[in-house]
């Protein structure tokens, strides 16, 4: 038997089968469009996604290694945030805005007036901002007004292959309108922000099955009719246990388009609440917390674009140019917003040390030691408050890179061991395999074979000991400064 892995992200859509011990069999990609219709919004077309998801899905399913070894249960790993509002037929009533569309900041600042940042936490888990999906539900009249249904997109593409419209409490949590500790829809904040609980799915387990393949999608998807379907979870929950990650002694930092460290520990963490630190229950006895930068991989995308880099493999030959110095220069990788240690949505991106002499390459290496700073900033921060991080484990495309990990590791002053291919894709594979019952639970799973090489060990310690200091006064110092010119870009493209 195989297991299908749905990785339905921001800019695409992933299909992975894995045999029982979570080897790969067969792995079809396609990209989607993210549009930005004007200034703050950033959207996708929930339907487009739901094609590019059938259509990769045919294709796994075609493939020998997975007909010689049929599929038995399908999951997903599910971007945070997106939201679509659907029909009575499940279809998309407009598009899905993702988590970095700001049009849900007004709503957001309401609700902290009304509330307080601090008990919007203790109630959610996750910190006051405008990126969850009840702040953009909550300025869609249309959606509100009407009544009605809306989705992530874990639940819309579920509820179109024949299963029923449930989410799971990973996914329920990054929404922002849940109570973690009761485990429901909360009611304070819906009447905070005008968001009737009656609007979100039925909430589940991770690892619950909540339908089957229907007739008409099995034609679609090449799969069998009645081929389970289980609840899809946070795409950085599935990194996690897809990762290998274990409470107190593995944790998972995933470089993709948004940098994220993803610990595990046995009870909600104390000490969060004032961070931009978020956490939720998983299953029994796993609480994940998620801290990391808004930007991320696309801060280094955007890097490339400037350097001249106009396609992936020119982006691939620029990583591997990068300095073989640690430069006298320091990063801030803000160009989204700050890291959720500060939780600061106008922080901006800056670059400290630009002389006549800086080469592009030494630019470079310096894009990718922010990343490793920033992290430094996260693991001091968890284990200051009990979190045990353990040992990190490094997915997503810029793991893939070792000369790019090496520089990051070393300037977080952290070991980091690469763990090959979509470990999101893996755990959604393997998380079907609990739906079934072919594993007893999310803590049960098998270990993923780690990439050639050993960790990416940290270099220059004492350079960048003190460099690590100087990126943590960078950071409070520049926040100040960033603001007004954050309000003077805003104010400015609302008059183009």
């Amino acid at each position: 038997m195989s297991l299908v892995g749905l990785d339905l992200g921001t800019s695409g859509v992933r299909a992975a089968a894995f045999d029982v011990a979570g080897r790969p069999l067969a792995e079809v990609a396609r990209a989607t469009t993210l549009r930005r219709p004007g200034p703050g919004l950033a959207e996708l077309d929930a339907e487009e996604l739901l094609a590019a998801a059938v259509a990769v899905l045919r294709e796994v399913a075609e493939s020998p290694a997975v007909r010689a070894d049929p599929v038995e249960a399908l999951s997903f790993s599910v971007l945070g945030e997106a939201v679509v509002g659907v029909d009575d037929e499940g279809r998309a009533l407009g598009p899905a805005p993702v988590s970095m569309d700001r049009r849900g900041a007004d709503l957001a600042m309401a609700v902290d007036r009304e509330l307080g940042a601090d008990e919007v936490q203790r109630i959610t888990g996750q910190p006051l901002h405008a990126m969850f999906s009840v702040y953009k539900v909550g300025t869609v009249a249309q959606w509100v007004d009407a009544g009605v249904r809306v989705r992530t997109m874990g639940e819309f593409v579920a509820a179109r292959l024949g299963a029923r419209a449930a989410i799971d409490t990973t996914m329920a949590a990054r929404t922002g309108a849940f109570d973690v500790e009761s485990g429901t829809w909360s009611a304070e904040m819906a009447d905070a922000t005008g968001v009737p609980v009656t609007i979100w799915p039925d909430v589940v387990p991770a690892g619950t099955t909540i339908g089957a393949v229907g007739t008409e999608a099995s034609g679609a998807t090449g799969l069998r009719p009645g081929t389970p379907i289980v609840a899809g979870s946070h795409d950085q929950a599935c990194s996690y246990w897809g990762a290998g990650g274990r409470v107190g002694a593995t944790s998972v930092f995933a470089f993709g388009s948004s940098d994220c460290l993803t610990v595990g520990s046995p009870t909600r963490p104390e000490g969060l609440i004032g961070t931009g630190l978020a956490t939720y229950a998983a299953a029994q006895n796993l609480w994940i917390t998620l801290a990391g930068t808004a930007a991320g991989g696309w801060a280094l995308e955007w890097w490339s674009r400037t350097a001249g880099a106009s396609d992936a493999a020119a982006t691939a030959a620029l990583l591997e140019d990068a300095h073989d110095v640690p430069p006298a220069l320091l990063v801030l990788p803000y160009l989204a917003g700050s890291g959720t240690l500060d939780n600061d949505e106008a922080a901006a991106g800056a670059v400290l040390g630009l002389t006549l002499e800086t080469s592009r390459a030494e630019l470079t290496r310096a894009f990718l030691e922010g990343a490793g700073y920033e992290l430094a900033r996260i693991d001091e921060a968890l284990r200051a408050r009990g979190v045990e991080v353990g040992a990190i484990r490094a997915v997503g495309t810029g793991s893939q890179f070792p000369l790019a990990l090496r520089m990051r590791a070393s300037a977080a002053g952290l070991a980091l061991h690469a763990v090959p291919g979509n470990s999101s894709a893996r755990g959604a594979a393997l998380q079907a395999g609990v739906g079934i019952g072919l594993f007893g639970s999310l803590a049960d799973l098998p270990e993923p074979v780690l990439g050639d090489g050993g960790p990416a060990v940290p270099e220059d310690q004492d350079w960048y000991a003190a460099q690590r200091r100087r990126y943590t006064d960078l950071a409070k110092t520049i926040a100040p400064l960033s603001h007004g010119l954050t309000a003077g870009r805003h104010t400015t493209e609302e008059k183009r």
